[in-house]
């Protein structure tokens, strides 16, 4: 078996990255077959309610990992930038040379891109934001028994997750961040202190603590999936907007308990521990390329059509697309250069 720590890595942060890679490839597969009605519906409703907390899980994992460092200001945002910019630059001229509109010059397209998030490589400005936060957040936290903690967890709460709810069910026209003044405790920061929150303070230990992770992780996934469900057959039409949304209060639970139960494995057979590992260090140019295979294998080789099953469509195609990344990635980064965009 292999254990916690080797060569002073978390083997539970490995997991926890390596598992919300692969939720993040299940997702954008499930989401090729969720905007119609059809016999490929519910299953992709299932999975992708499983797999939804996925971006607020890599929220709290880099939250757990750098409100606990204690760095200098300047060189700790030379390294974040450095570990940012590099992939999006090289991955916004590639999916815009390649997917772009023909009819409007490469160089507007980039230039229009840089500024406007080109699909799933929204993340990585949300991350620059969360980056530039965070040695105040870690001073902030310093400073800050577990009981103001938990205070602030609760307003973020409250105001990001259950008014949002409340704002996309019945008041669409209100915003209560602006409102209220509270950006404070709004968007995508509380998961970043939830992370480091439950990194400190709550960690799972015990098995019986695994187990009542797994159970919440799978109620409040089902939960967001059932009501998803009843919501798009009510409007007539397939609709994730309500209760799917990253920060939707089943969704932010279900990422919760993910993270708690993945961060909490200490031992895994060492074969599985050289792939987690494999999968962790290669998570970040697999994420930026699934998209491209997504549309390779579903587009251009009809992989969907060959696939004669409903319930095991989307896992087989999941597995082909997520292994084919791992590898090209795997791969590309023995060469230096493409390291540091992958």
């Amino acid at each position: 078996m292999q254990d916690a720590r080797t060569k002073d890595r978390a083997l539970g942060m490995d997991v926890t990255r390596a598992a919300g890679c692969a939720m993040v490839v299940m997702l954008h597969v499930s989401a090729t077959f969720f905007y119609a009605f059809g016999p490929l519906w519910i299953p992709a409703i299932t999975f992708d309610a499983l797999v939804r907390g996925c971006v607020p899980i890599f929220f709290m994992l880099s939250g757990a990992l750098l409100l606990a460092k204690d760095e200098p200001i300047l060189p700790f945002y030379r390294r974040r930038v450095l570990r940012i910019v590099p992939p999006l630059v090289f991955w916004t001229i590639v999916y815009v040379y390649l997917f772009g509109d023909r009819s409007i010059p490469l160089a507007d397209q980039i230039g229009y891109y840089m500024t406007r998030a080109y699909g799933h490589l929204w993340y990585f400005y949300t991350l620059l934001g969360l980056y530039l936060s965070a040695p105040y957040l870690r001073k902030m936290l310093r400073a800050s028994s577990e009981r103001e903690i938990r205070i602030f967890l609760f307003l973020w709460f409250f105001f990001a997750c259950i008014l949002y709810q409340v704002r996309v069910l019945y008041a669409a026209w209100w915003d209560p961040t602006n409102f209220l003044g509270v950006q404070l405790f709004s968007g995508y920061l509380g998961f970043f202190v939830l992370g480091a929150y439950l990194q400190q303070y709550r960690p799972v230990t015990t098995t019986g603590g695994r187990w009542a992770c797994a159970l919440l992780f799978l109620g409040s996934s089902l939960a967001s999936g059932i009501l998803t469900f009843q919501h798009s057959l009510h409007v007539g039409k397939p609709d994730e907007s309500f209760y799917f949304g990253y920060l939707s209060p089943l969704v932010a639970i279900a990422a919760a308990a993910a993270f708690s139960f993945f961060t909490s494995i200490t031992s895994l057979p060492n074969w599985l521990a050289v792939a987690v590992r494999v999968v962790s260090d290669c998570s970040l140019g697999i994420y930026c390329l699934h998209v491209m295979i997504i549309s390779y294998y579903v587009e251009h080789l009809h992989m969907p059509e060959a696939l004669h099953t409903t319930w095991f469509k989307i896992p087989i195609l999941w597995a082909a697309i997520f292994g084919t990344a791992t590898l090209a990635i795997y791969v590309a980064r023995k060469v230096p250069l493409f390291r540091r965009v992958a």
